[in-house]
């Protein structure tokens, strides 16, 4: 299926309004829920009354100044469930041609499988273009046209979900828990004695192995040179003096005591951060060994948001699936307890009002976006009501994401 899609002097989608970045979500989710297809911006379009679809009347190529590629993926990723790995393309207009030039933009949309069907927007909209707060729609594709599904159909959609968890089938803990991962990571890093701060994502619907992992360019090159904020010696998942080695069909790349990573054959990950002086706690341990020991806030916010460029940009698009990301604190009630204050860390001597850690086994999930600084939010989210904290109290936060420039500077 395709769709020609015109540009207006803002782009072919204006994301600057609400209405733009629906129109966008819209085309997307509607092609995702039929057996997917492009959408081609540059053309002036219409349909013909004998006509099921539309035809191509002008070419309308255009600078490609006009499209901010990450806003593209932003947008649909906020407002598009589940998450879906759309492809971009700039396609030039042929050279030579004196009263035409500029490009073509195409968006790629995957089919969403059988199995994980609707692709929803997670907002409506009003008459004015304006987004309605709480709503949601369902696109499909009707022809050459995009129409909604039926609030009757999307009720019984409802209740033979209820009615399918009702039965036998349930399964008793969530599938993408994957305890056995992170207790065998805890033991190669050497941290049985060590509260630690797992990090995990788990494609719902594994394919089968990842393809390529250990050929040039694949995810074991990746691991070993990765594109980090800051230098390995930095708060990230690089290590200076470990390469990645390969562990049960998949990746172990683990910094003793510090910091380890796994990957496994079907695309799961697994990291673990220590809550120690070494890594969560740098620069922030008291001389006594009885206080509690403090979590920086800067280190906390740049591993996070390290493991999600990690993952989000070169471990996600490997499998056709959604994903589940999942944080898990272990043991950091253990005497003596870990603590965290709200806002910046404080130079020396420490002052602030940090609070301890209220579970020594906290453990959240949700539906991964596929943006790092979106999902760094997500995780920091789940972290800060373990301190009993908010996660508006983190400085390198605004609005729903973290910010990268904040950390850099």
């Amino acid at each position: 299926m395709g769709r020609l899609q015109e540009h207006l002097a803002q782009g072919p989608y204006d994301l600057s309004t609400d209405k733009g970045k629906f129109e966008l979500s819209k085309d997307v989710a509607a092609f995702a829920n039929a057996s997917g297809g492009l959408i081609v911006c540059g053309f002036k379009a219409k349909k013909k009354q004998n006509e099921l679809y539309e035809v191509a009347e002008h070419v309308m190529p255009f600078g490609k100044g006009l499209v901010d590629d990450a806003k593209y993926k932003d947008a649909i990723a906020e407002y598009v469930r589940p998450l879906l790995k759309v492809k971009l393309f700039w396609y030039d207009h042929p050279e030579g041609d004196p009263d035409v030039s500029g490009h073509y933009f195409v968006i790629e949309v995957p089919a969403l499988p059988e199995a994980d069907r609707w692709a929803m927007v997670t907002r409506g909209i009003t008459d004015n273009g304006q987004f309605i707060k709480n709503s949601w729609t369902i696109p499909i594709r009707n022809g050459d046209t995009t129409a909604f599904l039926p609030p009757d159909e999307a009720y019984r959609l409802v209740n033979d979900g209820l009615r399918t968890r009702r039965g036998p089938s349930v399964a008793p803990t969530p599938v993408a828990d994957r305890v056995r991962s992170r207790e065998a990571l805890r033991a190669a890093a050497g941290m049985e004695e060590t509260p630690v701060l797992f990090f995990q994502t788990i494609p719902d619907h594994p394919r089968g192995l990842v393809p390529n992992m250990y050929a040039d360019g694949g995810l074991r090159d990746i691991l070993g040179n990765q594109d980090t904020l800051r230098d390995a010696y930095a708060f990230n998942w690089a290590s200076v003096h470990n390469r990645p080695e390969p562990h049960e069909g998949g990746l172990l790349l683990a910094d003793a005591s510090r910091r380890g990573l796994l990957i496994e054959s079907d695309g799961a990950v697994t990291g673990a951060a220590a809550a120690n002086a070494d890594m969560l706690g740098w620069a922030m341990e008291s001389s006594s060994a009885i206080e509690p020991r403090r979590i920086s806030v800067f280190v906390l916010t740049e591993i996070t948001l390290e493991y999600f460029r990690l993952v989000d940009q070169h471990v996600l698009p490997l499998v056709d699936s959604t994903w589940t990301h999942r944080i898990v604190a272990s043991d950091f009630t253990r005497p003596p307890a870990r603590t965290l204050a709200p806002g910046d860390d404080p130079s020396f001597p420490l002052r602030g009002a940090p609070q301890p850690a209220t579970s020594g086994s906290w453990n959240h999930s949700w539906q991964a976006l596929g943006n790092p600084e979106r999902d760094a939010y997500e995780a920091l989210n789940r972290i800060y009501p373990l301190f009993g904290l908010d996660v508006g109290d983190n400085p390198f936060v605004d609005a729903d994401r973290v910010v990268t420039a904040r950390l850099q500077a």
